[in-house]
């Protein structure tokens, strides 16, 4: 299997640390506010990932933290937590908030049929790693504490720092967009740990230097390594994330551990809606839930899985309806007869466009143009799992089956007026009914 790996910039044969088991780490949300589909497109392309390398017979340890304390408003290093910043607006507390957007989070991944990482750490109940974490690197000396009580990480004392997003110091220095904290050693060194203003209790722990909160880089290097170990197999995340945040996880892991963090870097493309990048500061996002209001989970998976992972989605109403008529088409036949052996030549044609970077949409193109009706159901059935795709049998849903059994019998009896009243109650069970010669056939949204 081809993976690309955004640190060597190619192409690369995947080579899993283990022959049976598969360390992966991805990024997760930082929990002040509701997902919307930016996050749920990177979500969704580390689940293809994730099902490709269980088709293949891979156990994989998948990790995905929770940020709970630590990411500042507009990733300075200095200001107000996102979190605090969102309970002053509503008035609840920050257990509360917490709470509520990691639940809502957990819910998104099972609405879209996204299977649960292996683990969910939260960075505020691992303070005691990152404060370990940060020790060794002031014990090795790539770490300095200042008068202030806060910690920085050198980033002189890394010479290949910037190696990820290829980005010179020079470059680095210059594309800086905040005032820097004034006891930096250097404007390109980032926090480790920060000093919490006195008096402020929540959201702060005790520390050899202050009283205070860890960085945002650092929570991930830590958890990574008390979950996967020094080097694992896979770190992904969104490519808005290459810098500062990866190459800055880079830094610190392999500062302390003299070892490869991760062996392969993939990242997902930028998503945008009606051309323009979606985000909840221009407060053009679309939530996960807003989103399936008037889409399945099938439709939204499918709309993705037809652009590449590495390049960027525009969402628009004209992308999703691909993602409707390609449900629709892949979903009709499978509700046919098919054949008891597949067609070789075209399974194998599907699995080489996966073995080669997750290249979906050509996989997808061949299935739905003429793989559906010439692969076996087992075989089919293989592929909807590694999309992600749940078909609901009509017959699993009383009601449903209730509602399409009356429908027939009232076109059979030339009652358009209560078929059309079950075909609208069929939609809003989540089936679709398709009219033919043949008769009428109910297949899942």
């Amino acid at each position: 299997m081809l993976l690309y790996d955004t640190l060597s910039a190619s192409k690369r044969e995947f080579e899993p640390i283990d022959r049976r088991r598969i360390g992966m780490y991805v990024c997760g949300p930082t929990v002040y506010d509701y997902n919307h589909l930016g996050h749920a497109r990177t979500y969704l392309s580390f689940d293809l990932l994730h099902r490709y390398l269980r088709f293949k017979g891979f156990e994989v340890n998948y990790v995905q933290n929770i940020t709970d304390v630590g990411h500042l408003v507009g990733e300075r290093e200095a200001g107000q937590d996102k979190i605090k910043q969102k309970a002053e607006q509503t008035g609840q507390s920050l257990t509360e908030i917490i709470e509520h957007f990691s639940e809502a989070h957990k819910k998104d991944l099972r609405l879209l049929n996204i299977l649960m990482p292996s683990e969910m750490p939260a960075a505020s109940a691992h303070i005691k790693d990152i404060i370990s974490f940060i020790e060794g690197l002031i014990e090795k000396r790539v770490a300095y504490q200042t008068t202030e009580g806060n910690v920085y990480f050198a980033v002189s004392k890394k010479p290949d720092y910037g190696k990820l997003s290829r980005r010179g110091l020079t470059e680095i220095l210059t594309g800086t967009r905040v005032e820097p904290a004034k006891d930096k050693r250097s404007p390109a060194d980032f926090a480790l740990w920060k000093a919490a203003p006195i008096g402020t209790k929540e959201l702060t722990w005790e520390s050899p230097w202050s009283r205070g909160f860890p960085g945002w880089h650092i929570e991930c290097s830590a958890m990574s390594r008390k979950y996967l170990g020094d080097t694992f197999d896979i770190h992904g995340s969104a490519v808005e994330h290459v810098f500062p945040h990866h190459e800055n996880e880079i830094a610190q892991s392999e500062s302390l551990t003299d070892k490869p963090l991760a062996n392969y870097w993939v990242h997902t493309g930028l998503l945008t809606i009606n051309g323009q990048k979606m985000s909840k500061s221009l407060r053009n996002a679309v939530t996960v839930s807003d989103a399936l209001k008037n889409y399945s989970a099938n439709e939204i998976r499918l709309a993705f899985f037809q652009t590449h992972y590495r390049k960027p989605f525009d969402y628009t109403s004209q992308a999703l309806a691909q993602g409707v008529s390609l449900r629709s088409k892949i979903f009709t036949s499978y509700s046919g007869s098919l054949p008891s052996e597949s067609d070789k030549a075209i399974w194998d044609e599907i699995i080489s466009a996966l073995e080669d970077d997750l290249d979906s949409p050509r996989a997808l193109a061949i299935w739905a143009a003429e793989g559906v009706n010439k692969l076996s159901r087992q075989d089919n059935d293989k592929l909807m799992a590694i999309f992600g795709l749940n078909y609901r049998h009509l017959e699993d849903d009383e009601t449903a089956s209730r509602l399409a059994k009356e429908r027939d019998e009232a076109r059979k009896k030339g009652d358009f007026l209560t078929a059309d009243n079950r075909k609208a109650e069929l939609s809003s069970k989540g089936f679709e009914v398709i009219d033919n010669e043949q008769g009428s056939v109910y297949v899942p949204r």
